[in-house]
């Protein structure tokens, strides 16, 4: 029987706020809780996913930073930068705040050093994965580059209480074609995720509806998000995912919901389940 096709995919936004960690961290539990082998790459240097699922992050020795410098004069085995984190089937490629200092050796070797991350763990990763998602900076960056160059596709989350971060979206989609047209062209698009939503707000509401009309209604994912002072807990705890922290809460449960969505749309034969 053959594997099943690993899905690498990034999640983006160049707005800051919009619950991309909390996404990223959330869905990769929630899929790695459905029995799918997981691995969550952290390229954001703010190292929070990191931070949030490893199980100690002072033990780290290799991570991105030796995958991505471009001084590094030993090859990395791709191996000794992947760890345990605390739920299973999960494993984390982490990253440090140092990574933030290869940005300029990284852009004196552009373009060739948008393919790096790619060629660095694009076939270790579709031979021992069903999926990798990728947790990018809140910029657009040649960290992001890196992220889409070796992705399958983009997903993006908003924050339903800030019409800024539909600008982001209008950025990352920008960027998202401009990778395509220069040596990705199988990069794709999936849908927004709506985060942070409180639908007794007229403001959220107004700008569920603005991102209706200006992406279209098929392309943000029907679940989202809900606030929830769980989430914000999380945040300033920066360890832990909400199915480890309260499995019972709203927050828990709309990821459950989001992940049987993320699920249908790469599993289609799965999703009566």
């Amino acid at each position: 029987m053959n594997k099943k096709e690993c899905f690498i995919g990034s999640i983006s936004n160049y707005k800051g706020g919009t619950g991309k960690t909390i996404t990223a961290v959330n869905l990769s539990a929630g899929l790695a809780i459905q029995k799918k082998k997981v691995l969550i790459i952290d390229i954001d240097p703010q190292s929070d996913t990191t931070r949030a699922l490893m199980q100690d992050p002072m033990k780290i020795n290799n991570c991105i930073y030796q995958l991505l410098d471009p001084g590094e004069k030993q090859p990395i085995d791709l191996k000794d930068c992947i760890y345990s984190t605390i739920h299973e089937n999960l494993d984390i490629l982490p990253n440090i705040t140092e990574t933030s200092g290869l940005e300029i050796p990284l852009a004196i070797n552009f373009p060739e050093s948008n393919w790096n991350l790619r060629n660095k763990i694009y076939d270790y990763v579709k031979d021992k994965y069903d999926y990798a998602l990728i947790d990018c900076p809140p910029t657009l960056s040649i960290f992001v580059s890196n992220a889409l160059y070796a992705s399958d596709f983009v997903m993006i989350p908003v924050d339903a209480g800030s019409g800024n971060s539909l600008e982001g979206v209008k950025g990352v989609l920008e960027l998202m074609q401009s990778v395509r047209d220069n040596g990705n062209p199988n990069l794709r698009f999936i849908k927004i995720l709506i985060n942070k939503i409180d639908r007794r707000k007229s403001a959220h509401k107004a700008n569920i509806q603005e991102a209706q009309n200006r992406f279209g209604e098929e392309n943000i994912f029907e679940t989202t998000i809900p606030t929830s002072s769980v989430f914000e807990t999380i945040e300033t705890m920066r360890k832990t995912s909400v199915f480890s922290y309260s499995p019972t809460s709203k927050g828990a449960q709309g990821f459950r919901t989001f992940t049987k969505e993320f699920l249908s749309f790469f599993e289609p034969e799965r999703s009566g389940e």
